[in-house]
């Protein structure tokens, strides 16, 4: 992966977590396991640039956002002028840059614009970690860029794509054999299909944003314990307890998304609604909760990809909270 080095200034480098193969969580150091090692690993690197510079660009990939197009004199075709990129790898480095005060980086900028050929180019630039990837998290790793808008990964031959995120073919074949017993459960793909049409029955029910946009917010080792205790029963008072668990993360999951006020409020209201004689009922006809049902008709074309992330959230919180019950002691 080569391009063109050039130096940006800092406050023109936009990070995103997708964009970091490891799940470090840079800026929350605290909340990683591993969280000493990598603080001090950024600490040696700032040493590093402080006495000897930066040595090694950073990789960035162009950002749309915030750009234009210009037409060079005697040029015949306008040339994309960013103002900002993405950082596809060295978030290590950026923070050691960041804590010296750096005000300006060298960067390789590689060839791509815009958010989704950043992540191709960290996908690639994951090959050059110096620092390894656990064996989970290139499992977790490897599911997140097969579940990508892009079929790019989803495309590869299973030797290929075990290759390419250092993980077994086993485990990619694993990956495949889950979309298709989902596929084969909402009658979108044949449990006796020829060989022949195998692969493209495959494809064809990963590609539908209702199945990729399902499984790129599940991580595989939750779908992967669903899968092996589908039928775990539970207490009420467990039920109940994991029910206040998926409005909590629902609700205030994720910063900023609702005022934290105007939350509680809401609650409040719903509680005096639910205290009706017929609590449950009335809910469910005012606020209409729509949960996705893959339809089966014989008209594949009339079907909406419409993926309902409200219900889809509710879910993945229902795993996770039967995962932490159904936890022994030691195990993580």
């Amino acid at each position: 992966m080569t391009g063109r080095l050039q130096s940006i200034p800092v406050t023109a480098i936009r990070t995103n977590p997708k964009l970091q193969n490891r799940n470090v969580g840079m800026q929350k150091f605290k909340e990683h396991s591993d969280a000493k090692r990598y603080k001090h690993h950024v600490n040696d690197l700032a040493r590093d640039i402080r006495t000897n510079g930066q040595l090694t660009p950073l990789t960035v990939v162009a950002a749309e956002e915030g750009g234009s197009y210009h037409l060079a004199s005697g040029a015949d075709q306008a040339h994309f002028v960013p103002t900002c990129y993405w950082l596809v790898d060295g978030h290590h480095r950026l923070e050691a840059l960041k804590k010296i005060g750096s005000d300006a980086v060298q960067v390789e900028v590689v060839p791509g614009k815009g958010f989704a050929d950043a992540l191709d180019a960290a996908r690639l630039a994951n090959q050059q970690v110096v620092q390894s990837l656990s064996p989970l998290e290139r499992t977790e790793n490897a599911w997140t860029a097969l579940n990508l808008e892009r079929d790019t990964y989803r495309r590869m031959s299973v030797k290929t794509a075990a290759a390419t995120f250092s993980v077994s073919e086993t485990t990619i074949k694993r990956f495949r054999d889950a979309v298709r017993q989902e596929g084969i459960q909402s009658r979108k793909i044949e449990p006796k299909a020829p060989r022949d049409k195998v692969e493209q029955q495959l494809q064809a029910y990963w590609n539908r944003k209702s199945t990729w946009g399902r499984f790129s917010i599940m991580p595989w080792h939750v779908l992967k314990r669903a899968r092996r205790e589908p039928n775990n029963p539970i207490s009420a008072g467990a039920e109940k307890h994991r029910i206040k668990m998926e409005i909590a993360q629902l609700l205030f999951g994720e910063e900023g998304r609702h005022d934290l006020k105007l939350v509680v409020a809401a609650l409040i209201d719903m509680g005096r609604e639910a205290e009706r004689p017929d609590g449950a009922a009335y809910l469910e006809s005012k606020y209409k909760p729509k949960i996705y049902q893959p339809v089966t008709t014989d008209d594949d074309a009339a079907e909406s990809d419409h993926v309902d992330y409200h219900q889809l959230g509710l879910e993945v919180a229902r795993m996770r909270a039967e995962e932490v019950e159904s936890r022994e002691p030691g195990d993580f």
